[in-house]
């Protein structure tokens, strides 16, 4: 038998980072406002209002059959939106992708590698984001958690 003060405690974020990847992931955004000012295509749209509702299980289903559009997605989003909150949540959502499954990192080196690219070029620009600079992620008020994402 549990003892109930266990699941509280497995409830609550016991870090600032932990608190603000919940923070991030509670502030769910309009991806149909972006397709509608064309910052992102209908193909991107489609594929992240599909993941981001999908359980674990069936985020691994996804992740199989459409790996390569999953990074090309996610990618591409990086790439193409510049408000701050809406980046964090897209890192999260990688975040939480590769903490679930380590292995799925290698979506990542795959569409890399068939771009003729380093999966780090995708993720070294996010670096230089004022939001993501290493100073921020000292005082923890940042996701200070976005080198171990790409790792």
């Amino acid at each position: 038998m549990m003892d109930i003060r266990g699941a509280v405690d497995a409830a609550v974020p016991t870090n600032i980072i932990a608190a603000k990847a919940a923070e991030v992931r509670a502030n769910l955004v309009n991806w149909q406002s972006y397709l509608q000012s064309q910052m992102i295509s209908s193909e991107d749209c489609e594929f992240i209002k599909k993941f981001e509702v999908a359980n674990s299980e069936e985020k691994q289903v996804i992740l199989t059959n459409e790996g390569h559009q999953c990074a090309k997605t996610f990618l591409n989003l990086m790439a193409h939106i510049s408000k701050e909150q809406t980046v964090q949540y897209i890192l999260t959502l990688i975040d939480d992708t590769l903490q679930e499954n380590h292995q799925r990192v290698n979506i990542f080196f795959d569409y890399a590698k068939k771009t003729k690219n380093t999966a780090w070029s995708y993720f070294l620009p996010m670096l230089n984001r004022q939001t993501f600079s290493p100073s921020t992620w000292r005082r923890g008020s940042s996701l200070s958690w976005l080198p171990g994402a790409v790792i």
